[in-house]
């Protein structure tokens, strides 16, 4: 965010004239209300220094030319004048209210990085210059008895046993003294206890599983999964004990009189009206698949938002919509991109009769409408840009590009124009790919994870990614499609001991196996490559 756009920002009225709008910030020092400024760790430090005149001085100079000026220096230029409320408005001076106030929230300064270092994305936030701007209050993290009250007070239900053996692994990652560990701490925030303990009181669920899917171990380094498995060995959290299961009919999927039942959790089906939003694609179940929808349907259940990461083409958003399928949930799709602004993602622009126009994006409408919104490709967009996905999902505020504003309870309106009240059925689903070559995308999961229930996407298993390919091709011979599920298993056992850059998915197989279907059985072609694969 620059400068001027934490002032004013430039928009467009019906008549296709340019003008000036006040942002948040301005008009809090008008009304005199409080002004929440959160992250301002991120903004640069040229940004941040407009706030030192206001702050100090309570005077601010406007892009469009006008000023803002404290209440006693306001009366005393009337008195100086002779000039009214309207013929100062008019000069373009505004007064500041006496009971205007900002309240800054900011993440402290990274393990290692002093105030006047430059780091390696540029000066630290925290500098000798902004340090008289504000009262600084520090807010440590709560300890394990603290933790345990409000995890108590917020889920009565849940087993004590496992709570003391969570918070007893959370306090240990803490108190570690190497770095690898202790940057797990992170991973087990008080928010992500408290999602676990709900798990933990509604469903009963391992708290083994429960904690390597909230860390997503799956896509940890080697030291730090080691560290992980060591510290809850250590505290006593061992896997749960499981009888030889296989890979067919393992998790039953089914809708039977308007309910969705997927492993053991079930859950209404919707009556949507708006079948054109409701995805439809072609799913072959599998049980690992399934699996996840499971563990999906028990966060949907209790309100969350959902973050699943994963490699290319495992079937991330094959997972999605044949869950909202099985739901009858419609859906908004967005698709984020290196080039995605703030704008982007909460308008879109349009022409209409040559006037420029911003309709409401992807985002708005599910707000708006209680639908779920599919974020793709989320690791790809700057972290400052998906952060306004934070703020929606954290606290259920967010600001629009044309000032709006989304708030989660209608009490929060008050009579204020400008303001859309959140629909109660609003999800949001983020896909994402896991972080680390060959992507290259950013850490989405370091940067926000914490505010939703991740899902770790895999490829399926041997059997049951060749049932999975021999209904995508039921004319290849069986000897084929076991020679494929071969390749690639040894394809991505290569990728991950670092031997190749990518990590070949399902999606790489069935587009060979789509190949070998539609060729015909006497083509030459055809013959050759069965045949090539028989001989591996």
């Amino acid at each position: 965010m620059s400068g001027r756009e934490l002032l004013q920002q430039r928009c467009t009225d019906s008549a296709g004239d340019s003008g000036w709008r006040p942002s948040a910030l301005v008009s809090a020092a008008k009304a005199g209300d409080l002004l929440l400024l959160d992250g301002v760790h991120r903004l640069h430090p040229a940004t941040l220094a407009l706030l030192h005149r206001l702050v100090q001085d309570r005077e601010l100079n406007l892009p469009d030319g006008s000023r803002l000026l404290r209440a006693d220096r306001y009366e005393a230029l009337k008195v100086q004048t002779g000039l009214n409320d309207d013929q100062l408005f008019q000069s373009g001076i505004t007064p500041i209210h006496s009971s205007f106030r900002i309240l800054a929230l900011a993440e402290p300064l990274a393990a290692g990085t002093s105030s006047g270092s430059r780091g390696a994305k540029g000066p630290p936030w925290l500098s000798e210059e902004l340090l008289p701007a504000f009262l600084f209050h520090s807010v440590p993290s709560l300890g394990p008895k603290q933790q345990r009250e409000i995890i108590e007070k917020l889920v009565p239900d849940v087993p004590i046993d496992s709570l003391s053996l969570l918070l007893q692994l959370s306090h240990q990652l803490v108190q570690a003294t190497d770095s690898t560990t202790q940057a797990l701490a992170s991973l087990l925030s008080t928010r992500q206890l408290v999602r676990l303990a709900r798990l933990l009181a509604c469903y009963g669920d391992s708290l083994h599983a429960l904690v390597h899917r909230a860390c997503l171990s799956r896509f940890l380094p080697s030291p730090a999964r080691a560290a992980l498995d060591k510290a809850m060995d250590d505290c006593g959290i061992v896997a749960a004990e499981e009888g030889p299961t296989t890979d067919r009919d393992e998790v039953i999927c089914e809708v039977k009189d308007g309910v969705l039942k997927i492993g053991s959790v079930s859950f209404p089906v919707r009556d949507s009206d708006i079948k054109s939003k409701v995805p439809h694609t072609l799913f072959y179940d599998n049980p690992q698949h399934l699996k996840v929808m499971e563990e999906m349907l028990k966060d949907f259940k209790l309100g969350e938002h959902l973050l699943l990461v994963g490699n290319q083409g495992v079937g991330k958003n094959k997972i999605v919509d044949r869950f909202l399928h099985l739901l009858n949930h419609p859906r908004e799709y967005v698709q984020l991109h290196r080039d995605t602004t703030v704008q982007s993602l909460t308008l879109q622009p349009g022409v209409r009769d040559g006037i420029i126009v911003y309709d409401d994006s992807p985002l708005v409408c599910a707000v708006l409408n209680g639908r779920v919104l599919v974020v793709d490709e989320a690791d790809k967009a700057p972290t400052h840009v998906t952060c306004v996905l934070r703020g929606l999902v954290e606290g259920g505020e967010v600001t629009l590009a044309d000032g709006r504003r989304i708030v989660p309870d209608k009490a929060q309106v008050g009579g204020r124009p400008g303001v859309i009240v959140a629909h109660p059925d609003f999800r949001m689903i983020v896909l994402a790919n896991r972080p680390g070559f060959p992507f290259l995308g950013n850490d989405f999961f370091s940067a926000m994870g914490g505010v939703f229930a991740c899902h770790a996407v895999d490829n399926p298993s041997a059997d049951a990614e060749r049932m999975m390919l021999a209904r995508y091709g039921p004319n290849v011979p069986p000897a084929a499609l076991q020679n494929l599920v071969q390749a690639f298993a040894e394809l991505r056992s290569l990728a991950s001991h670092g031997q190749l850059a990518y990590p070949y998915s399902i999606r790489e197989a069935v587009s060979i196996v789509r190949h070998m279907q539609v060729a015909t059985s006497s083509c030459t072609s055809y013959r050759l490559l069965v045949n090539q694969w028989q001989r591996k």
